[in-house]
């Protein structure tokens, strides 16, 4: 083999060594975004099917913005499911920023009457909740990111 051909060779693989190196050594700082329940609002039943709407807000910690291409989510009350949905075209979350955004729920007459049942069972106690949304971020290799928030609605009686 001639020094011309091997030249074109052994180029490409000290490019393709610089830029592996490069990839090992890149620094992706990224911390996963923290998603809060802030709103929670009654629509009008439809059958069997009752439907909500619910204010979220993503807070990203980030020094990127993350735009996304949809979000999933299941709202669990006192450890019963009670709603679900799916929602496209949510606001991209700046950097070291806040998105805020209001999608729907619904749940079945058989998860609302698990959750009232629950409720019936704390005797007036504060309950605890879970959000668990399921994140689509469009960023090129980013994989679905599963977000869990837990909290407590405060129905108990306050001290006097």
């Amino acid at each position: 083999m001639t020094i011309t051909r091997a030249l074109p060779i052994r180029l490409f693989f000290v490019a393709a060594l610089f830029f592996l190196s490069g990839c090992a050594t890149m620094n992706l700082d990224y911390e996963e975004p923290s998603i809060e329940l802030v709103s929670f609002k009654a629509l009008p039943a439809n059958g069997f099917e009752q439907n909500f709407e619910i204010g979220l807000k993503l807070t990203n910690p980030n020094n990127f913005e993350l735009p996304f291409n949809g979000i999933s989510y299941q709202l669990n009350v006192a450890g019963e499911a009670l709603a679900h949905g799916v929602a496209a075209n949510i606001p991209t979350a700046g950097a070291y920023g806040e998105s805020r955004f209001v999608v729907p729920v619904s749940t079945s007459l058989m998860g609302g009457f698990k959750v009232i049942r629950a409720l019936m069972h704390s005797k007036g106690q504060d309950i605890s909740y879970q959000l668990k949304a399921k994140l689509d971020i469009d960023i090129p290799f980013m994989p679905k990111l599963t977000v869990i928030q837990e909290g407590i609605i405060p129905l108990g009686q306050k001290p006097q």
